[in-house]
């Protein structure tokens, strides 16, 4: 009765729900009666996250701890392993940094323990959280092949569960109590009945409200699509398939149409928001190979999805929804809309980093004001641009906040862009010889730990052009070879004209003609399916770069 009021209390007021909740474990310590207990904190848990507050966040990783030490003592196994998993997934909830990665991995460390239990192998969907939580501190490390590994293990146990009979399409999670707690309750007299359910062996469960079974394989797809994004334009667009299966699965689950409008709303928005969450996967994975056309039909599906989502869901998405927007604009040669929304309000950047235990909604925010704030500065790096005056002062706001973020990539992406930039800080002059190099290794070390291919490209094109224009010999010629070699990899139509148009100029430096009109004529060919914006972009760019030199050799 007290688990039932306690959901009616909350809908209509959060705050009473949970202090009423608090006086209720209260009186069930006092009686002892375990079970309950488990259920109860559970419960407070749950809603605390709801909640969505940093201190409500500790106070629910304080119910998973208390309940884990409970479940130890009672010899209630399965349970510990649930409170332990639970557990894992708020630390990462909680913050992304390497502390919180740490303690998700020793509360999956202390997960893992239970495996062996027969009782545990009859819950599936343990050892899915499990594979999901796993994945994800590798994702949140940036740590590619771990994070490869760590999916194939998912995909083998995904593989081997598919047609168990302890898997409902429900969504409830039965977790089975000890054989001592069990008998407790008989004892007592109480006969299990809603939350505390007897499952098909005779056993006395914990009734938990997670995915039904459609839900958990879609979401296989997408941290599938998620692990390999990076290699997408290599590996036969592997990632695309997987987030299409996963966008697929979505719109073919079965329509709310019967039950209780509260019910049906939680389940229908989480959906959409999963669907979002694909479709914002996809549009990335298709903008890395410059498929521009394709990712803008895309986004207009994202928009249209993302109108049916409330808060909080709608918030993260809606960001997302803005900055992809100004990076296809970007992309395909718009750079005054682009420019636009890149220094809208949106993505303001803040005085100074978020706290470490930043509420989950402010981390997406904060990563893509940094992305915004580093594409505007490309935009805005050209001296004849009207707002380049502009580029000391962002840059210089800029340093401190993405020094201090935890991504690797968004270390690289900040010296790759002080190394081409001829502009000084408030704490940095202007970078020389040695100090360009000194940024550029930075970047490329950063790009090969988080196997980034794009930056990479984009880094060795820019060195090609520092250090070897106007050069004649071998080593000019194979930096602009591996330059092109990475591109093609990667399936980017700019960079591979850039880097054909850097391999031809070279040829002709060594008097190997035939071999510099082929490039010349692949680059024109690249050049020409690039969006025709761009395409004027870059011809706006070659002239200024013509006049530089003409008026250096005068």
């Amino acid at each position: 009765m007290q688990h039932l009021l306690t959901h009616v209390m909350f809908a209509t007021n959060p705050r009473a729900s949970v202090k009423f909740l608090d006086s209720v474990i209260k009186d069930v310590e006092a009686y002892r009666h375990v079970a309950w207990l488990y259920a109860f904190r559970f419960l407070r848990a749950s809603l605390s996250l709801q909640i969505a507050s940093s201190q409500e966040t500790l106070v629910a990783m304080n119910q998973f701890r208390v309940v884990t030490t409970l479940a130890d003592h009672n010899g209630d196994n399965v349970i510990s392993a649930t409170a332990s998993i639970l557990e894992a997934m708020t630390c990462l909830r909680r913050s992304n940094n390497a502390e919180s990665i740490e303690q998700a991995q020793r509360a999956l460390a202390a997960a893992r323990s239970s495996q062996l239990d027969p009782s545990f192998q009859r819950v599936p969907q343990l050892a899915t959280m499990m594979h999901f939580v796993d994945i994800s501190c590798s994702l949140q490390q940036i740590d590619s092949n771990q994070a490869k590994l760590k999916l194939e293990a998912m995909h083998l146990m995904l593989d081997s569960i598919k047609d168990s009979n302890n898997w409902g399409w429900d969504g409830v999670v039965r977790i089975p109590l000890g054989d001592h707690t069990a008998q407790s309750l008989q004892q007592s007299s109480q006969t299990p009945t809603g939350i505390l359910q007897v499952d098909s062996a005779g056993t006395v469960c914990v009734s938990l409200s997670w995915l039904p079974k459609n839900e958990i394989y879609a979401l296989g797809f997408l941290f599938s699509g998620a692990v390999v994004l990076h290699r997408n334009a290599m590996d036969g667009q592997k990632s695309e398939h997987y987030l299409n299966e996963a966008k697929q699965m979505i719109s073919n689950m079965p329509q709310l149409t019967v039950g209780p409008h509260a019910l049906l709303e939680p389940r229908y928005l989480w959906q959409r928001t999963l669907l979002c969450q694909v479709q914002i996967h996809l549009i990335f994975a298709l903008c890395a190979r410059t498929s521009w056309q394709t990712a803008k039909e895309e986004l207009s599906l994202l928009k249209r999805n993302a109108a049916d989502l409330q808060e909080p869901q709608l918030g993260p998405v809606s960001i997302f929804i803005h900055y992809l927007d100004a990076l296809l604009k970007q992309a395909t040669g718009d750079l005054a809309s682009a420019l636009t929304i890149f220094q809208s309000s949106i993505f303001a950047l803040p005085t100074s980093p978020p706290n470490a235990h930043a509420s989950p909604p402010l981390q997406p925010q904060y990563d893509l004001s940094l992305l915004a704030a580093l594409n505007a500065l490309l935009i805005i790096r050209a001296p004849t641009h009207p707002k380049h005056s502009l580029f000391p002062t962002i840059l210089s706001q800029l340093e401190p906040l993405a020094l201090a973020n935890p991504s690797k990539n968004i270390h690289a992406a900040y010296y790759l862009l002080r190394a081409i930039s001829p502009t000084s800080t408030t704490s940095d002059p202007a970078p020389g010889i040695l100090k360009t190099k000194q940024y550029l290794q930075s970047v490329l070390q950063a790009a090969k730990h988080t196997a980034n291919n794009q930056l990479m490209c984009i880094t060795l094109n820019f060195m090609g052009w520092k250090f070897f224009k106007g050069v004649v010999g071998e080593q000019a010629e194979k930096s602009a070879r591996a330059s092109l070699q990475l591109a093609k990899k990667g399936r980017d139509g700019l960079w591979i004209g850039v880097a054909l148009g850097k391999l031809a100029e070279t040829l002709e430096r060594q008097g190997k003609g035939e071999e510099a009109d082929a490039a010349w004529r692949e680059a024109l060919d690249v050049a020409g399916r690039l969006p025709v914006a761009m395409q004027r972009e870059v011809d706006r760019v070659m002239e200024q770069d013509e006049e530089a030199e003409t008026v250096r050799v005068a």
